[in-house]
Order: C-alpha cells, then sequence, then structure tokens
C-alpha cells in the first residue's frame, strides 16, 4: 500500500484492487491515495514519533516520509493543474476524479502546518 505519493487505498496485491464495483461501477476506493486516509495514517505516526517506545524512530521515519510525499505531490499536481483533486494515481500521482475538491483533501494543509 505504501507508494511515492501516499498509501494506496488498496494494496495493488490484492484481489479487489482497480477492479470495477459494477459494470458501470468505476472502482472508486480500490485503489487511489485518499487524502482523507493519509491524513490519519499521518496523525498517528506522529502520535507515535512522540511515544517513548521501541518503535518510536521507526514512527518518526515513517512519518516524515509520508507526510512528505504526500504534500510534495499534491503540490506539484496543482501546479501542474491547478487543481486540488479527490484522489490521485496510485501508479502516476496524477490528480484524478472530482476536481477543484477542497473537502477531506485540504486536510493537506494541517498535514503541511503539522496541525493534528
Amino acid at each position: 500500500m505504501w507508494g511515492p505519493y501516499g498509501l494506496c487505498s488498496l494494496a495493488k496485491s490484492a484481489s479487489y484492487y482497480m477492479k470495477h464495483n459494477t459494470q458501470h461501477d468505476a472502482p472508486y476506493w480500490r485503489g487511489p491515495v485518499w487524502i482523507n486516509i493519509n491524513f490519519l495514517a499521518v496523525r498517528a505516526l506522529d502520535h507515535y514519533a512522540k511515544v517513548s517506545g521501541p518503535h518510536q524512530e521507526v514512527a518518526a521515519a515513517l512519518y516524515r516520509e509520508l507526510r512528505d510525499n504526500i504534500v510534495k505531490n499534491m503540490y506539484m499536481e496543482f501546479r501542474r493543474t491547478g487543481y486540488i483533486w479527490e484522489q490521485y494515481n496510485c501508479v502516476t500521482g496524477r490528480g484524478q476524479s472530482v476536481h477543484p475538491f477542497t473537502g477531506w483533501s485540504s486536510l493537506v494543509v494541517l498535514m503541511m502546518g503539522e496541525q493534528y
């Protein structure tokens, strides 16, 4: 599920990865990078990076990398297209689906300011 643009909503090895839900229903939640899901992961990693314990250093490293990947990709896509997108392609990082979309994708602002 880990990728250079954030956490994919479903592992590429999963049998439902990028499979249509029905004939006329695209694989909406089955693979793309969703900012709301990634925000929850970044928030949890930030928490565990601050808690003393055997996994503190790993959590801190994962937090920084995931946060940086998400913020960088969203910024690059905004520069490329002029939009904040509903979701991002897990393979290419390209924005897809609804745009402009400042619903949960606006959580990136909290990530940028590290406000959890």
